[in-house]
């Protein structure tokens, strides 16, 4: 029977109700993608319909699903494939949920759980459709938005997502050989598919990719350690798809590499995506292969006198070279489904071109400008002679490709050809070599201006040749003669012979020159905002530029919506699409362009997915410079860009009629995200708030009578401006010009100073201007205020040049502001979640609840869980000490579920004891440890133990000495709760059935009991609950996935990437956690300046602090300025010395300003002394007079 429900609340929806299926929901691929439901990948499982029809499901998804006004949340359906007439299948395991009885007689749906009645309805009739075209599309989203109708147009597509998660179809053995010319039929296997899915074997030094870094500074750099981007349910599928595709082909594996870069998907121009990964980072670092691609000016005269031609593609080529061993860590890439590693030369590699084509050129070093030339992965056969001369060409090259273990892809192979198309040049039998068409096509097609300024725009590109093209003036003249001003616009025979003639010669051998691979190119490139223009030329002898190729083209639809930027560099990926094979061959080329952003388009650290692919062809081209010329220097680009045929002509232009745009919300105004509080070592900070230690800067009437008469004297723009006052000049001299001052605003006093705005001018002397802002930022009265309230202050007395920069300097580096000012900017360094396990207790998270009330012997709490299923294990404790924590640890947890793979603990001394790493090693557990003050990598037990108190505290008794007893009660019932990450409880997913806690009391006729109790075949019963388990973990691992990925999103919407720290740097650490023995923890400094020691990672980097705790996450850091004033004066702490005593031992030691305490202990007197600035008791506590 059908029945209406409503998805989600909004969205209608037929449901038919099927008491014969044994599914609790199905919902079809169509009906998911018109609701616009999740997609959420498992693994591949097959159903069988009514029909013995089998479908595939490879995803879930998940709904509110209101029936009847009953609404049901989170309710799982399988997604199938299959189409039929209804949105929805509600299945016979629905029905047992809901109390589900239908009466056929009166078409009725009782849901007895709910006391809910529903009646059947007919399938309603859809509303008529038909297919429309694009244009008819565009067409009706134009008259909506004129009339205003109210009327909704959408374009969906699912297509990339289908077309990559399609099984690709491959060739098979006898299509090949069908396909295959009779005289290479022995070589089927060369052009087979899955022959070129193998793993290659290492060749050696001389043969694999090596990657060899720069150094800076006489130093290797650290490889980068990249980003992870957010992706969608469908690509997290497809990458997923992709992995064990890799996997299985043998192409990569697992890493722990310390370095990574960021993979994302993009749009292949045909549809479908396709895996990228961003080393743009690494390839900046690489050092360059300058090996040389073929020079095709070597082999003209030979590859002219052919008359047989065969083209070859080489399958994968750069995945046929392996990456050198012990190198591949290098090549490493982020995943959410963990990182790996390239065995095989990936695509993006910075030198992945140079190595494969000394690969092939030695593979057929003794054919190549003979009768074979190869050029990357295309390898062109020539042959001077008869056809069966030419076959033994053929068959020598193809077996040496086959030894050199190159695979060929059948389809983008030619044979026995006389006309070809190879390196931008058309070969052709009995006529030799000749350019191709398209090169010159942007100056063919150059129709006729119809507007003054597109005459204009065509004679600025023309007076670029004019030294090439003989009376230029006189050909010309017609046209200069329609920009004179107060004549109309007429164009006659006159200007269009003018015009062709011009074209004509600019296609000459005087203009036009063959492209020299000896010598460097120049593309010069533009955007007019509705088309491409572009040139590519070369200097002759007398170094003038000669025109090699030109270019031009209109902007598509969606490519005119691009911002500046992305158009702009669209015209530079254009060229290098087009001219790829001439910008390959030349020593070097230079691209100019007029957008000087593109020049730091490689240095970019986030970019789109439009982006990343134009940035994977960028790093194809190691001889590419990229430089700025100002668009009015830029005339040919400028011109071929703005041709009048190119412009829009009216609002029709599907150009100007398809453009939008959106105002994005930025990041940083959303809603700050939460952070755990941390604990931190005991410190004190110092009292008072310039230390006696610190020299006190020297007075300002010190400063004015030591330096003021010689600053005078030495500074010419104050002593220019003082002249022109008192000799009653008008304006200022050329030193002075450039001052933002006006002459009238200036005064000379009785004694001889200088003013402006009745203010005194100081002269260049850096004592005397330090001391101002010194005395206006450190005076009692207006105790450290901020950039501007000082800049305000000092402006009420005092005026000099530069003023506002020399504030904001001083400012800056005062350490009394920076330990005591709170900070307002976000949060550093990104969310990194753990790895999604791939099995349930194979990664765990332990944590400790302290302190409770003496019950059974204990008054500790360990609290084990597993990341994936949520479950929980409570072992009451009475020490927690290495042993005792170990044996619990093996006892409870180990002997019920066995080897974990990882162990998630806060950094606490039962953890990194020398007992607890012994039993670690001795179970081969990895120790995964929290990065100190920053404990969200142990987040899940941090959260855990909140729940068990509450719980805790609901049943414990009035002496609350039960709580021990109460353990196994509060165990199961945590672990019968459903998860918000998974939708299931950790009991199901362990166990495959939900635990029932209060089992009525019916009698023996009525009680029908679990369903699978009732299947007698022991066989069948194991079945079933190991397909239910496997369902379930599926389901856990891609919703965990999912929600690791939005929790990420969420969590980093307010961070900030954390800064590139380096050895030496100095940071300001955030105090925050730090307990103190103060009155009031209100009246403390908020930060302390400290020196990186070293640098573990990009989110955990060591401090040289003078306590024992030394690493600190990048949140509770930021960049101290280093650059103060030189006469600016702070309060920085000494800080400690390395210093050898007699035997030669280093240690360190801190200057002492005072004793705070002493005590006498076995007869001899003990101190605690204060630090100069810090009271530091954890490290020096109570030292022994020597």
């Amino acid at each position: 029977m059908s029945i209406h429900t409503v998805i989600n609340s909004t969205t209608p929806a037929t449901a038919m109700v099927d008491n014969g299926c044994c599914t609790y929901c199905l919902v079809n691929e169509q009906s998911v993608r018109k609701m616009n439901l999740p997609r959420i990948p498992i693994t591949p499982m097959t159903i069988e319909g009514v029909n013995s029809q089998r479908s595939t499901i490879t995803a879930i998804t998940e709904f509110t699903l209101d029936v009847g006004g009953v609404q049901q949340h989170r309710v799982a359906a399988y997604i199938t494939p299959s189409t039929y007439d209804y949105d929805i299948i509600l299945g016979k395991t629905w029905l047992e949920d809901v109390g589900g009885v239908i009466s056929t007689k009166d078409k009725l749906l009782s849901m007895e759980r709910y006391n809910v009645t529903v009646r059947s309805t007919e399938v309603l009739t859809p509303l008529d459709c038909c297919p429309v075209s694009a244009v008819a599309f565009q067409y009706h989203v134009r008259k909506s938005r004129k009339e205003n109708s109210g009327i909704q147009v959408f374009a969906a597509s699912m297509k990339d997502i289908q077309k990559a998660l399609k099984p690709k179809t491959q060739m098979t053995v006898q299509e090949v050989k069908a396909a295959l010319p009779a005289y290479l039929q022995s070589y089927v296997k060369l052009f087979v598919p899955e022959e070129g899915n193998k793993l290659p074997p290492h060749r050696g030094p001389t043969v694999d990719h090596t990657i060899e870094l720069n150094e800076v500074d006489g130093k290797t750099p650290e490889v980068p350690y990249g980003p992870l981007y957010a992706m969608s349910r469908d690509e997290l599928l497809v990458l997923r798809r992709t992995l064990l595709d890799l996997l299985e082909k043998g192409f990569i594996r697992a890493s722990n590499s310390p370095a990574a870069s960021p993979v994302l998907f993009v749009r292949k121009p045909g549809g479908g995506l396709r895996f990228c990964v961003d080393y743009r980072a690494l390839n900046a670092l690489t050092k360059k292969d300058r090996y040389p691609l073929p020079l095709i000016k070597e082999t003209l005269n030979m590859i002219g006198r052919a008359t047989w031609y065969t083209k070859l593609d080489v399958t994968a080529a750069f995945h046929k070279i392996r990456i050198a061993e012990g190198q591949e860590w290098m090549t490493a890439f982020r995943t959410r489904f963990g990182s790996y590693e390239w065995l095989v030369t990936p695509f993006g590699l910075a030198n992945a071109p140079s190595t494969f084509q000394r690969y092939i050129n030695w593979a057929l070093r003794e054919f190549l400008d003979d009768f074979a030339s190869a050029y990357l992965d295309d390898v062109l056969i020539f042959t001077e002679g008869s056809l069966h001369k030419h076959h033994e060409h053929v068959r020598q090259v193809i077996k040496r490709l086959q030894e050199a273990g190159l695979n060929l892809e059948l389809s983008k192979c030619e044979f026995d050809v006389q006309r070809t198309k190879y390196l931008g040049f058309i070969l052709e039998a009995g006529k030799g070599i000749s350019m191709d068409p398209e090169k010159v096509q942007a100056i063919r097609e150059w129709q006729a201006p119809t507007t003054v300024k597109g005459v204009r725009g065509f004679l600025g590109f023309a007076n670029f040749y004019r030294k090439f093209i003989k009376d230029f003036a006189t050909l010309s003249e017609p046209l200069v003669r329609l920009t004179k001003k107060d004549l109309p616009f007429k164009w006659t025979e006159e200007q269009d012979q003018a015009f062709q003639a011009l074209k004509e010669a600019f296609l000459s051998d005087e203009v036009l020159a063959t492209l020299n691979p000896e010598q460097r190119a120049v593309v010069e490139c533009d955007s007019s905002g509705f088309a491409i223009g572009a040139t590519l030329s070369q200097e002759d002898a007398s170094g003038n530029l000669r025109t090699v190729a030109y270019l031009s083209r209109k902007f598509l639809p969606h490519e005119a919506n691009y911002p500046i930027h992305d158009k702009e560099l669209l015209a530079v990926i254009f060229c290098l699409q087009e001219w790829d094979a001439e910008l390959r061959s030349v020593r070097e080329f230079e691209v100019v362009t007029d957008h000087k952003n593109l020049e730091y388009f490689t240095k970019k650290q986030k970019l789109t997915e439009r982006h990343v692919r134009w940035a994977q062809i960028m790093s194809q081209f190691g001889n590419m410079k990229i430089r700025y010329r100002p668009g009015k220097d830029n005339v040919r680009a400028d011109a071929l860009s703005r041709r009048d045929q190119d412009m829009p002509k009216g609002e029709d232009d599907e150009r100007l009629a398809s453009r939008e745009f959106i105002m994005l919300v930025p990041s940083d105004q959303q809603d700050p995200t939460y952070a755990a509080p941390v604990q931190a070592p005991t410190l004190t900070p110092e009292g008072s708030i310039l230390p006696n230690y610190l020299p006190q800067p020297p007075s300002l009437d010190d400063l004015i009578t030591q330096h003021w008469d010689q600053a005078v004297e030495q500074d010419e723009t104050y002593q220019a401006v003082r002249q022109a006052v008192q000799s009653g000049a008008r304006s200022l001299n050329t030193i002075t010009k450039k001052l933002a001052v006006s002459l009238g605003d200036c005064t000379v006093t009785g004694n001889n100073k200088l003013q402006w705005r009745n203010r005194t001018w100081v002269p260049d002397s850096e004592p005397i201007r330090t001391g101002i802002i010194q005395q206006a930022h450190l005076a009692v009265q207006t105790g450290h205020p901020g950039r501007e309230e000082t800049y305000r202050t000092i402006a009420r007395m005092w005026y000099w040049p530069g003023m506002s920069e020399d504030n904001r300097r001083f400012v800056r580096n005062c350490n009394i502001c920076r330990q005591s000012t709170p900070w307002r900017d976000g949060k550093h360094g990104y969310l990194r979640p753990l790895p999604v396990p791939s099995r349930t207790w194979q990664d765990l998270t332990v944590d400790f609840i302290t302190g409770l009330p003496l019950s059974s012997g204990c008054v500790n709490l360990m609290v084990t869980k597993d990341r994936l299923s949520k479950g929980t294990i409570l072992v009451p404790l009475e020490k927690i000490e290495a042993d005792d924590v170990a044996w619990a640890f093996v006892r409870e947890v180990y002997r019920l579920h066995g080897l974990p793979r990882s162990i998630t603990s806060d950094r606490g001394t039962q953890f990194v004891s020398e007992l607890w790493g012994r039993v670690c090693k001795l179970l081969g557990v990895q120790r995964n440890l929290s990065t100190a003050f920053h404990p969200q990598t142990d987040g899940l037990t941090e959260r855990a133990n909140s729940d068990i108190e509450v719980v805790a505290r609901t049943y414990a008794n009035q002496a609350q000495d039960n709580w021990a007893t109460l353990t196994p009660i509060l165990e199961l019932m945590l672990n019968t709760r459903t998860s918000s990450t998974t939708g299931v409880s950790p009991f199901f997913l362990q166990h495959g059935f939900e635990n029932t806690p209060f089992p009525p009391d019916l009698p023996d006729n009525l009680a029908e009991g679990d369903p699978m109790d009732r299947t007698t075949d022991p066989k069948k019963r194991a079945e079933t609950i190991g397909r239910t388990l496997r369902q379930a973990a599926d389901w856990a691992i891609s919703a965990m996935t999912y929600a690791q990925q939005q929790q990420e999103a969420q969590a980093n919407r307010t961070r900030q990437p954390a800064p590139k720290y380096q050895v030496g740097d100095w940071v300001w650490l955030n105090l925050k956690n730090v307990q103190t023995n103060r009155p009031s923890k209100k009246l403390d400094w908020k930060n302390g300046k400290f020196q990186v020691a070293r640098v573990r990672d990009p989110y955990w980097v060591e401090l040289d602090v003078p306590w024992q705790t030394k690493s600190y996450h990048v949140d509770l850091l930021r960049p101290a300025a280093t650059d103060p004033l030189p006469s600016q004066h702070n309060n920085q702490a000494p800080g400690a010395v390395v210093v050898r005593d007699e035997d030669q031992e280093e240690h360190l030691e801190y200057l002492v300003e005072g004793i705070v305490n002493e005590r006498v202990r076995n007869n001899q007197p003990q101190y605690q002394p204060m630090e100069v600035g810090w009271l530091v008791q954890e490290m020096y506590g109570y030292l022994q007079e020597d």
